[in-house]
């Protein structure tokens, strides 16, 4: 597969884009628009200072005084273009995601003032990470350069739909598909190194693998233990440094995470990477302590034993008994110097061969899938041609490549193709609960391998069938080829119920695995695959003839009443079986995106979005009824608002939504909303929203400081602006999917 390499252009607040929010948030939630809010008003902060352009509009400065509110009057000052920010001390906005089935983790998105206070950290010390992000032979993700290339492979438009990308939406004006704003070396994803050479190397040279991983690490890191890192060690700290305020790098990274968690030692905001790479260099020091105590022992990395470090999770190969002892005594003690601990609990120890069970469960898996998840032909054999990869076309090859020249013999062999399914989902769901209860492992270890795996199976069968269906779609236009349209309709209309059949089963499985195991990344790769069956059965054939650009629709509404509301069925399902729960509230929520995307008919209507969010459907229609309204964060809230629109089934409980948003807002403390990440971002949002009305949009920002007419000026700019935080309007489903999942990079 051919793929685009483009150059980054170097802007230092890309860091925005990669490394500020955690990967579990709406693909429609992005700090895109954040972004160009600061390149076009040239905000930044630098070495303390904050900076903006000398003919800013009056409305961008009064968004940026509500970021800096100890500073708000300086900002406003319109003879000011600068001001100093020694400090910003502000609540991360955090909510919950499903994390095991009984268990929940906290993620976090901190203010925007400190993003942008990232950015300024990152622009400056760039180099000196890298530098403490080397040092360790243990570990194998860690940033090894700053990225300066961006690949980028779209096959389902390219080639299912050939239709051109605009490259500046495609790639956002920047770097906006960044995946981060460093390279990593040498995996970006723990699978690829049960797959890599070393392991199987090791595995040759070593008998025994012990597993362990630090608990909680993020929870438990003391961020003044960045300094003691840096500086060789707690006591060598603490005999030089400690207590002496300074401008070096670790004082400087333990203020700066501090600041952006409410000034809160002991532990560290969870989900953006910057926390990652803090923990990575706290660990780094700690893997060179280990290695060394081990040499002073005699043991020697490579020939006594091999130790390999992914984030926080350890692989120890050895063959002496002795030399695990011993390196597992030593991280003991160098991780409680640093406040940390090993989770004893989760220790695993393998003899050789090293397979997990996980591993032979996936290895069934993808029998099961090559079983069912295939497109046969009564004729012929097509194995080799179905796995084969799809090309990169050009919009100009494209276009050339759908001047097909059809005749009668052509027709022929396209009609003599006879393609039929094996998949039936009560089968495929027996044999795939089998696979787990036999390998004695939970569905959430392997769920997500299953969907991206069915994914891949969907877009190469459906591209498959497309290369039958297109020419006899084209054949039925050409007035040459008349005699046969009879029966290329018959074929055609034939293909269709079996495809329909097919994709009917395929959703079956799909939302049958899904029900085992409701966490947003399994949600997400849920989305890929209803966004691919949604764009083929909904788009046109785009063919040139001659000099003219013709549009050819691809199937009939029977297709795509079956499948379409198969898809609506089985969401609807989801959210009777799963309301919404006050701990975890995005998992189910993101299907609202997609299914906003769909014809009205296939759609949620009040009555069970009420019933999903708890409320009494008798229950009247007064905006103040709050009581009953469920609690919901900044994300929930957008999710059911974006869904909303300016329907007029849901006019009822939008008006209550935003009561409850705006009663929820003024229950907090003026000092704390000021200062609070959620409530900062939301209001910006909803100022932005074009389905709030203009009064209650303005109660919002009046809520975070600004008076009446300042609230106007910034609902104006924000006309021009656009969004700020949230893509209300024009969302591409396959764009932002695809950026949302080339952002996983961490599992």
């Amino acid at each position: 597969m051919r793929r685009k390499k483009i150059r980054l252009r170097y802007k230092k607040e890309r860091v925005l884009f990669s490394d500020v929010l955690p990967y579990e948030i709406p693909f429609i939630f992005t700090n895109r628009y954040f972004y160009r809010f600061l390149v076009k008003n040239k905000i930044q902060i630098d070495g303390g200072v904050l900076k903006w352009d000398k003919d800013i509009d009056k409305g961008a400065r009064l968004i940026l005084s509500c970021l800096f509110q100890k500073q708000s009057k300086d900002i406003k000052n319109k003879n000011n273009i600068n001001v100093e920010i020694t400090s910003f001390k502000s609540i991360p906005f955090i909510y919950n995601i499903l994390h095991k089935p009984n268990k929940c983790r906290l993620l976090s998105i901190i203010h925007p003032a400190n993003q942008m206070m990232i950015v300024d950290f990152y622009n400056k010390y760039k180099n000196s990470i890298l530098y403490l992000c080397s040092k360790s032979h243990y570990s194998i993700r860690f940033p090894q350069k700053v990225a300066c290339y961006f690949y980028y492979k779209d096959r389902l438009h390219h080639v299912l739909l050939g239709k051109k990308t605009d490259k500046m939406e495609m790639f956002f004006s920047e770097y906006e598909n960044l995946r981060t704003f460093f390279s990593y070396k040498k995996y970006t994803n723990i699978y690829k190194f049960y797959e890599d050479y070393r392991y199987q190397r090791a595995e040759k040279k070593f008998q025994h693998l012990m597993k362990f991983d630090i608990q909680s690490c993020f929870d438990s890191i003391y961020t003044h233990s960045i300094a003691w890192a840096i500086s060789g060690g707690v006591d060598l700290y603490k005999d030089n440094f400690e207590g002496i305020p300074d401008k070096s790098l670790g004082y400087i990274w333990d203020k700066i995470m501090q600041e952006m968690n409410y000034n809160e030692t002991n532990g560290i905001v969870i989900g953006p990477e910057f926390s990652r790479i803090f923990a990575e260099v706290i660990l780094q020091h700690v893997d060179q302590r280990v290695e060394q105590g081990l040499l002073n022992k005699g043991f020697i990395l490579n020939t006594d034993y091999e130790c390999y470090r992914y984030v926080d999770d350890y692989f120890f190969f050895y063959n002496n008994e002795e030399v695990h002892k011993k390196a597992l005594e030593l991280f003991e003690q160098t991780l409680k110097e640093f406040k940390l601990n090993i989770s004893n609990e989760k220790n695993v120890f393998y003899e050789r061969p090293f397979i997990t069970n996980i591993t032979k469960a996936k290895l069934y898996i993808d029998n099961i899938l090559n079983e069912n998840f295939r497109l046969f032909f009564e004729c012929k054999e097509t194995n080799n041609y179905e796995e084969e990869e799809p090309e990169d076309f050009s919009q100009d090859e494209l276009l050339e490549n759908q001047k097909l020249i059809l005749t009668k013999h052509k027709i022929e062999e396209y009609l003599s193709q006879k393609p039929y399914f094996k998949l039936c989902s009560t089968d495929f769901c027996k044999k795939y609960k089998t696979i787990i209860s036999d390998n004695e492992v939970q569905s959430k270890d392997v769920v997500n391998y299953t969907m991206a795996r069915i994914y891949i199976k969907v877009d190469r069968i459906l591209k498959r069938i497309d290369k039958i269906i297109k020419p006899l779609s084209i054949a039925l236009i050409d007035p040459n080829l008349s005699e046969q349209h009879h029966s290329i309709r018959k074929q055609i209309d034939k293909e269709e119920r079996i495809l329909a059949k097919f994709l009917f089963e395929i959703l079956d499985s799909v939302f049958f695995i899904y029900a085992m195991n409701k966490r947003v990344n399994t949600t997400l790769k849920v989305l890929q695959i209803l966004n691919i069956i949604i764009i083929y059965l909904d788009n046109k054939y785009t063919i040139g003839i001659g000099n003219d650009i013709k549009e050819i629709k691809r199937f009939s509404e029977y297709i795509r009443e079956i499948v379409f509301k198969k898809i609506r069925d089985e969401i609807s399902l989801v959210f009777q079986t799963a309301p919404i729960d006050d701990n975890t509230q995005l998992e189910t929520l993101y299907f609202l995106i997609i299914l906003k995307q769909m014809n009205t008919k296939y759609q949620l209507n009040e009555a069970e979005i009420k019933k999903y969010l708890k409320i009494s459907i008798e229950q009247g229609v007064d905006e103040k009824e709050t009581k009953s309204f469920p609690s919901l964060n900044a994300l929930s809230s957008t999710i059911l608002l974006y869904y909303f629109g300016n329907r007029k089934m849901f006019m009822s409980l939008k008006s209550r939504l935003i009561y409850a948003t705006i009663e929820k807002i003024s229950n907090i403390p003026e000092n704390r909303v000021k200062i609070s990440a959620e409530y900062i971002i939301l209001a910006l949002d909803l100022a932005a929203c074009p389905f709030i009305r203009l009064s209650d949009k303005r109660k919002i920002l009046q809520k975070i400081g600004l008076s009446r007419k300042e609230a106007d000026e910034v609902i104006e700019y924000l006309k021009y602006q656009k969004f700020m935080f949230t893509r209300w309007t024009g969302v591409d489903i396959t764009k932002e999917l695809n950026a949302k999942i080339s952002q996983e990079v961490y599992s």
